[in-house]
């Protein structure tokens, strides 16, 4: 929609900045543009009307004027506010960390509805009640997916076998059978192991089919942890607390 050079979008506030005095420098993530940087000016203001809508763990409708680097805001009005996330330590924890891989992974102006849609989806569920560790599993299995890194869950890595598999290799990949599992490859319990597929299979909107017991989780978000680690070459800020929420 564009009006008088004008353009309105909807997005989710990923990151924001302090710019000057009173500015503030928005990054959002959104359907149409992809990643892009807004300067909200003023919005440090106390009467600044902007300001809500300009906070992160938000989505937000942004009038702007598009320019090359820095579009201009016009107006931001709050859709979604996720005040239970605000409100969560533990809950905010969870979607800084989804917020700080798309902010990295993306490029400005690259839109991909994939990683709109994982995001908010994410987003709504940490905000409805949903297991913040499920969450964050099943965007790990997103993150290595979209990366170009899908974990291999049919069959072993070396053999292709598709029974009598006990463990993982992380430096594979995926799945290991008896007869291929090495030194440094992982032997798990056959409950860790259907986990396993099953958070690298099931999309992140089909979290209802997953019934996961408590030490399943844990031993997964260590292990799914270890395959981020080896495979995006990312590094998250955000996953210091994590990890300490979890005792990891």
């Amino acid at each position: 929609m564009t009006t008088n050079g004008e353009e309105s979008v909807i997005g989710i506030v990923l990151k924001n900045k302090s710019y000057k005095e009173n500015d503030m420098l928005v990054w959002i993530y959104t359907k149409d543009y992809g990643k892009m940087a807004l300067i909200a000016r003023g919005v440090k203001k106390l009467k600044s009307k902007n300001a809500p809508a300009c906070q992160t763990v938000t989505l937000s409708d942004f009038i702007f004027v598009p320019r090359k680097g820095l579009s201009t805001l016009i107006k931001a009005s709050p859709i979604e506010y996720f005040r239970h996330i605000k409100e969560d330590i533990e809950l905010e924890a969870y979607a800084s960390y989804c917020m700080e891989f798309i902010y990295k992974y993306t490029k400005d102006n690259d839109p991909d509805y994939e990683c709109y849609h994982n995001l908010l989806l994410a987003l709504k569920y940490l905000e409805n009640g949903y297991d913040p560790k499920l969450v964050y599993l099943l965007f790990n299995a997103f993150i290595l997916k979209i990366t170009g890194s899908r974990l291999e869950v049919g069959q072993c890595v070396h053999c292709n076998r598709q029974d009598h598999i006990i463990g993982i290799s992380i430096h594979g990949g995926g799945f290991v059978c008896q007869n291929c599992i090495g030194l440094y490859d992982r032997k798990l319990s056959v409950d860790v192991l259907k986990g396993f597929r099953y958070i690298n299979i099931c999309k992140l909107e089909n979290i209802d089919k997953l019934n996961l017991e408590k030490d399943v989780i844990y031993q997964l978000i260590e292990i799914m942890d270890t395959y981020i680690d080896e495979f995006t070459g990312l590094t998250f800020q955000s996953r210091k607390f994590i990890r300490q929420i979890n005792d990891l």
